[in-house]
């Protein structure tokens, strides 16, 4: 019985987060998976003509985590990146660091609670660049406190709703306009596994991660046909400070989160970042509306 609730526990902190060889490598005997050694994260100086050159990127939620990885990775692809977040000395510290590896990258201190903010920073970004080619909705919250729906107060639930669901929701009501106007844009959304299963004690997360992926259906279905592709992705236990913040909450340790996932593993930001950036490319023309899994196996069960 402890076990079990050692493992419900655990699942419900994956939430909060936050092999083999093809047929084809047997023939060629060189395709090997990479499931228990990813890419390090990319090192070096930008390159101008990467595969997001001129592209001007859109992120919420930058100062850490996955945002942070994520506006990193696209620097260094060419793009150019034009982010928030609510902590101003984390967001010019990786404004600074993109900068010093020859990326281009503008930080403005946004609170996606707050429409005000969000139709700044994105009109903002518009004024600059003219444009906003792909956006990326990343800022999000978790539970505080692990507890059982009736001990939850409304004013967390209200707190994390208003960043995780009204956030996004706030942030594609003014991305999308400008869109329509430039004749099309990806959109990207983060959602969850916990958008696509119910984990208990985190009743405010996972109600709000819910609604990022069902936001996600809508707005694609609204504007698929006017060349705006929109996506979301669920990551699982990703290797953030939200992470490290659930863990102590839930008194675990990685290694036992790890035994939740198939690869046995903790996902690293710049994994994440990877399926970022093939929603956002060209790669994935035919992806409409998904929330991919994104979290090393943990929805295939």
């Amino acid at each position: 019985m402890s076990e079990r609730i050692g493992r419900t526990s655990r699942r419900g902190l994956l939430a909060a987060g936050a092999a083999g060889i093809s047929m084809a490598g047997l023939a060629a005997g060189s395709a090997r998976a990479n499931t228990q050694h990813p890419p390090e994260p990319g090192r070096g100086a930008a390159n101008p003509n990467g595969r997001f050159a001129d592209k001007v990127v859109l992120i919420t939620g930058a100062t850490s985590g996955i945002g942070k990885a994520t506006a990193y990775a696209m620097a260094r692809e060419g793009a150019r990146v034009f982010f928030c977040g609510r902590r101003t000395a984390l967001g010019q510290r990786n404004q600074r660091e993109i900068r010093d590896f020859g990326g281009e990258a503008t930080f403005v201190r946004a609170d996606v609670r707050r429409e005000q903010d969000v139709a700044a920073f994105v009109d903002t970004c518009v004024r600059r660049y003219g444009r906003i080619d792909i956006a990326f909705n990343n800022a999000g919250v978790e539970t505080p406190r692990p507890a059982p729906l009736h001990e939850q107060s409304i004013e967390v639930f209200e707190d994390v709703w208003r960043t995780n669901a009204a956030g996004v929701f706030l942030a594609m009501k003014h991305q999308l306009p400008h869109m329509l106007r430039q004749g099309g844009g990806v959109i990207i959304n983060t959602a969850s596994i916990s958008a696509e299963v119910g984990f208990a004690t985190i009743a405010p997360y996972n109600a709000s991660k819910h609604a990022v992926a069902s936001l996600t259906k809508v707005a694609a279905l609204e504007y698929a046909d006017r060349n705006i592709r929109v996506n979301a992705l669920a990551p699982g236990a990703v290797d953030t400070p939200m992470l490290e913040r659930a863990a102590a909450g839930f008194g675990v340790t990685y290694e036992q989160i790890a035994q939740d996932y198939p690869i046995k593993r903790i996902v690293n930001p710049d994994e994440i970042a990877r399926v970022v950036m093939w929603l956002a490319s060209d790669d994935a023309t035919a992806v409409i509306g998904t929330d991919i899994d994104a979290s090393g196996g943990y929805l295939t069960g």
